[in-house]
């Protein structure tokens, strides 16, 4: 089984174009890779804007990630990479990829996301979440609800700031180009806990406002949700305060923007 997977997950050339094609993109025309156009029918030159609100594994990458388990293979790091696809106005052409490095090889596994939107949902009554009226999908959890709220909300003209910092050093623009997940209790849990488990897996994009002015930060900040098969053990996640959960979908929203916070080589 692992001789059939292994040269699917291993990086392409298509990958690494659109991994490519995010660094070399205009800043100012990043935003339009998250929105599609939705033409009303009969009306070619008519229509409306939604934007991606989730980023979903294919199932059939979800059974390659949990076969890992049983084929003995230890996750040391995840990445997210952000990459394009050619633009395509009808179509979200931000489709982010997921790099799984193992321990004791050098073929690490890349699995691209599909982008996908979801239609509105009911804002919870106590008003913590905010107003939802743009549309989206909510991700439970305090912190979650607010950075999607902020990203479902956020003005088109200010997408583009969302991914890029000054140097507080050479203050140049830099571009954030991978998140990392590096963090040993976060690592663990995934294999020991996830591993071999996993239902879905969905990246969330969201807006960190806190960052959102600070001219030195990446405020773009995604969550990693993860569905297992079975319930979601709250005696084991209790013991990681690095992660939030709900009674079916666990979340990791703790990984470093690349840059600026790269790891030493």
């Amino acid at each position: 089984m692992e001789q059939a997977i292994q040269p699917k997950q291993l990086m392409t050339l298509e990958q690494a174009e659109k991994i490519e094609r995010w660094q070399q993109e205009e800043v100012l025309l990043l935003a339009r890779h998250f929105q599609r156009l939705n033409e009303t029918k009969g009306r070619p030159f008519s229509g409306y804007y939604t934007r991606a609100n989730y980023f979903q594994m294919d199932a059939v990458d979800v059974a390659i990630l949990n076969s890992l388990k049983d084929d003995g293979k230890t996750i040391q790091r995840i990445k997210t990479h952000m990459a394009l696809e050619v633009e395509d106005k009808k179509n979200f052409t931000f489709v982010p990829i997921i790099e799984v490095d193992l321990e004791d090889t050098i073929n690490n596994l890349f699995f691209t996301l599909i982008p996908k939107y979801k239609e509105p949902v009911e804002p919870i009554q106590n008003g913590t979440i905010g107003d939802l009226d743009t549309g989206g999908v909510l991700v439970p959890g305090i912190f979650k609800e607010m950075i999607l709220t902020n990203w479902n909300n956020l003005e088109d003209n200010l997408i583009d700031d969302l991914f890029v910092a000054v140097d507080t050093k050479t203050r140049q623009r830099e571009r954030v180009n991978y998140y990392l997940i590096d963090n040993i209790d976060i690592i663990d849990l995934i294999n020991d806990s996830l591993l071999g488990e996993i239902e879905e897996f969905i990246l969330y994009p969201g807006v960190d406002m806190n960052k959102f002015h600070k001219r030195d930060m990446i405020s773009f900040t995604p969550v990693i949700g993860i569905t297992p098969v079975g319930e979601v053990i709250t005696e084991i996640l209790s013991r990681h305060a690095l992660l939030e959960f709900t009674d079916e979908e666990i979340f990791i929203e703790y990984s470093s923007p690349c840059p600026p916070t790269c790891p030493e080589a």
